[in-house]
């Protein structure tokens, strides 16, 4: 009687174990990470750039040939502008269907520059408003890359943008840190 006992009981606990590890897990939505390698933009003027997750925003920034640094992945990655007084994005325009669980990229303060700060958004109503996801980031290492992880439990339709914020002229006030921030592999995980 105890052997059947002792048999059922670790029956149990071998089917609990299974259930844990079959429930739904992260998965990354498809052509993520975007790694901006199919994108050209050399001037910072705001415009649109379509890549193979959707069609993606670029406002004071450029996707480019690192001269400086080696990119995450590939031969480019996207760089912010520095001595911004108002905000640059890099920004979906385009909805992703499943929500998200998680979103990874790479950020790296730009070898020539001072540090700089910015926020990761996120709109559920086509980018008409967007609400930050964590705190502001300060990117200061210009030596290599550093990789930024947000889990979120976001529902239904969603898009994500870099906000780098403008901080003003640091070359006019040398209190100002507001270099160049570079931006690669930026992936979006959705609940299976």
């Amino acid at each position: 009687m105890k052997k059947t006992h002792y048999n059922i009981l670790t029956l149990i606990f071998v089917l609990t174990a299974f259930a844990f590890n079959t429930k739904a897990q992260d998965k990354l939505y498809p052509n993520y990470p975007e790694s901006f390698e199919t994108g050209n933009k050399q001037r910072y003027a705001i415009d649109d750039v379509s890549l193979p997750t959707g069609r993606w925003r670029l406002d004071n920034a450029v996707i480019q040939n690192q001269r400086y640094e080696t990119p995450v992945s590939g031969e480019y990655a996207v760089r912010m502008n520095q001595n911004n007084t108002k905000s640059a994005y890099l920004q979906m325009m385009f909805d992703l269907p499943n929500g998200a669980t998680k979103v990874e990229f790479w950020y790296k303060q730009f070898t020539l520059d001072k540090p700089c700060m910015f926020q990761l958004e996120y709109s559920t109503n086509k980018g008409k408003k967007w609400q930050a996801i964590g705190d502001l980031i300060v990117a200061t290492n210009k030596e290599k890359y550093t990789k930024a992880e947000f889990k979120v439990d976001i529902e239904g339709r969603v898009r994500f943008r870099i906000n780098k914020i403008g901080l003003g002229d640091g070359s006019k006030n040398q209190e100002i840190s507001n270099g160049r921030l570079n931006i690669d592999d930026f992936a979006v995980y959705y609940k299976e």
